[in-house]
């Protein structure tokens, strides 16, 4: 079934895609020393299988460079259409390796992409996005209620050249890892039923970057004020309530309300069970169970009862 229904879209994607090409190429103008070379056909890797792109190919003997405007102006990564590239950046980014992120867009998707192909792709857009998150950009107006400003740190394997010199947690006092930050930045309009906040659809940016929490705080902000946090009603900081993330947030989002997100927060009481009544006890996922509650019912005065 899901053979059959990719084809078809696959066929429109095709049709769309080669429409666009056509248009592009049509109205673009060469730059000095750029010579029409013909027409050069690509192989597409798309969210429902592989189609043929014709279009246009220049080259410039000066610089010895080619250029085809349609993949530019389509803003084709490679031989992926900007959709499938960024699933694949995100399941790369998410998943543990490039193996498991091929396994799970085969098994979730039925799309074919090798470790080799995603690992490639995350590394030729990693220094875009840095250069794009770097870029004076100006601000947008933001008529949400709720502007959201997550952050958080953790540890990413690295080579061993990439981490020399570094101080680490191996008993040897070597590191394999090294320290990163991520950060979005989100809105809200609206509540569900039960009045729990939407997160808006689409709506997310993100930022990240290997330097240190000073430098991290600046970029999130830098975001945010790109997305209108002038404009915005409400600036709510979701953290994990670690103290350099609390001083990141009073420095860079001054009389914003700060919320420990819920995975921390019942991690940390977790953590306050095991000080209270040492690990295994019998009791403690009933307890936790129950502090979890409480805490989705917003009666966080309760959870010491």
């Amino acid at each position: 079934m899901r053979t059959a229904v990719f084809q078809s879209a696959r066929e429109v994607v095709a049709f769309l895609f080669q429409q666009a090409a056509d248009r592009i190429d049509q109205a673009y103008q060469p730059r000095p020393g750029q010579h029409y070379k013909g027409r050069v056909s690509l192989e597409v890797q798309g969210m429902f299988g592989a189609f043929v792109l014709r279009r246009d190919y220049y080259y410039d003997p000066r610089h010895q460079q080619g250029h085809f405007p349609a993949d530019a102006a389509l803003g084709l990564e490679g031989s992926h259409t900007p959709a499938l590239a960024r699933l694949i950046c995100l399941e790369g980014a998410d998943e543990t390796s490039f193996e498991k992120a091929q396994e799970h867009l085969r098994e979730t998707g039925g799309m074919e992409v090798g470790a080799r192909q995603i690992q490639r792709l995350v590394q030729q857009t990693g220094p875009a996005a840095q250069q794009w998150q770097q870029a004076d950009r100006p601000a947008q107006p933001c008529d949400a209620p709720v502007l959201y400003v997550s952050g958080d740190g953790t540890g990413v394997p690295m080579r061993k050249e990439a981490l020399a010199g570094r101080k680490g947690k191996q008993p040897d006092g070597s590191a394999k890892t090294r320290q990163v930050y991520l950060g979005c930045v989100f809105t809200q309009h609206k509540r569900d039923e039960q009045g729990s906040p939407i997160r808006d659809h689409n709506s997310t940016t993100y930022v990240s970057t290997f330097s240190g929490i000073e430098e991290f705080g600046f970029i999130l902000r830098r975001e945010a004020l790109h997305r209108g946090s002038g404009t915005a009603g409400k600036i709510i900081l979701l953290i994990d309530g670690a103290a350099g993330l609390e001083n990141l947030g009073r420095i860079n989002f001054a009389g914003c309300l700060q919320i420990v997100d819920f995975y921390h927060a019942t991690d940390h009481l977790k953590k306050l069970l095991e000080t209270l009544w040492g690990k295994d006890h019998p009791d403690s996922k009933k307890q936790i169970r129950r502090w979890a509650k409480l805490l989705l019912k917003e009666k966080v005065s309760y959870c010491a009862s």
